[in-house]
């Protein structure tokens, strides 16, 4: 398996299948070949595409991933709590996030970037974003809205 959306399929998998070892098994082999941590304990939707190999993200495991979303290299999606707490960064139907962006889930809250949004690259998030809204910066700000 050459692609990394394909080695966390199968961690994602055999997590839910109840073998937590073999799926951090795989995970750890993802990460050997193409640098990056993606969590089996993620919820992600179909079609989701980790662009240039997925090289350098960094994923927390309380993050739920919607539908045709892209994320580009070296993206940090960390949640400020810990595993399997009600908290969570949710990322809706078809959000881009560019490359070396990072999106922080403060303490005692869930982040949420809604269908449709975009987050330019290099830009550092700790705030939700609505549905159809272009952010880009540090911090990140709204720009536009996407036509």
């Amino acid at each position: 398996m050459r692609n990394p959306e394909r080695l966390w399929a199968v961690s994602r998998s055999l997590h839910r299948m109840g073998w937590p070892f073999a799926a951090r098994l795989v995970k750890t082999l993802n990460w050997a070949i193409h640098k990056c941590l993606l969590p089996a304990e993620a919820i992600v939707g179909e079609g989701v595409i980790l662009e240039h190999h997925a090289l350098g993200i960094v994923m927390h495991p309380q993050v739920t991933i919607g539908d045709g979303s892209r994320i580009f290299h070296h993206v940090t999606l960390a949640a400020e709590c810990c595993i399997g707490a009600e908290h969570r960064i949710v990322l809706g139907r078809d959000v881009t996030i560019g490359a070396h962006s990072i999106v922080i889930a403060r303490t005692g809250h869930s982040l949420h970037i809604g269908d449709g949004s975009v987050l330019g690259a290099g830009s550092v998030l700790t705030h939700d974003i609505p549905s159809g809204q272009i952010w880009a910066g540090n911090p990140a700000r709204f720009l536009k809205n996407n036509q």
